[in-house]
């Protein structure tokens, strides 16, 4: 038996939340075991989020935003990129993989590429998984879960 993955997705919703919707509506092939959480920018999300999305037993957590130049909320998109970077750096310390953590920007018109870049993060963590190498922290994270998620 093979259990699901436990994977969250923290989208903004001008862009890569547009492209998530489109790729349901155009019935394109998803991962059935991913929660998407719709932000205001990807700026939105501080690693506090993201660390206690791991300490709550998520395998993977992704990060989506607009493209560079496409940003809303005055390029805030480029400082969360130098933030992500930073935490992607900081997560080998606290005994996370880098790996398990996926950053992309794109734009709402991108089914395809939403739907194939989520597909391939989740085929990462899949062989993360089976090389025995998530290890949580502790783990009561269910995605569809409808337990909100406080900064």
């Amino acid at each position: 038996m093979n259990p699901s993955l436990k994977t969250l997705v923290f989208a903004c919703r001008w862009c890569p939340l547009l492209g998530a919707e489109r790729a349901g509506r155009e019935r394109l092939a998803l991962p059935p075991d991913f929660r998407l959480i719709p932000m205001e920018c990807a700026g939105a999300v501080s690693p506090d989020l993201i660390l206690r999305a791991f300490a709550d037993g998520a395998h993977g957590v992704a990060v989506m935003g607009c493209h560079f130049g496409g940003c809303r909320h005055n390029g805030a998109n480029r400082s969360a990129h130098t933030r992500l970077q930073l935490l992607s750096a900081a997560l080998e310390a606290v005994g996370i993989r880098p790996a398990r953590l996926f950053v992309s920007w794109g734009t709402a018109h991108e089914a395809r590429q939403f739907a194939g870049v989520l597909s391939d993060f989740q085929a990462r963590i899949r062989a993360l998984r089976k090389e025995k190498d998530l290890p949580l922290l502790r783990g009561n994270f269910t995605p569809g879960h409808d337990r909100e998620m406080r900064p």
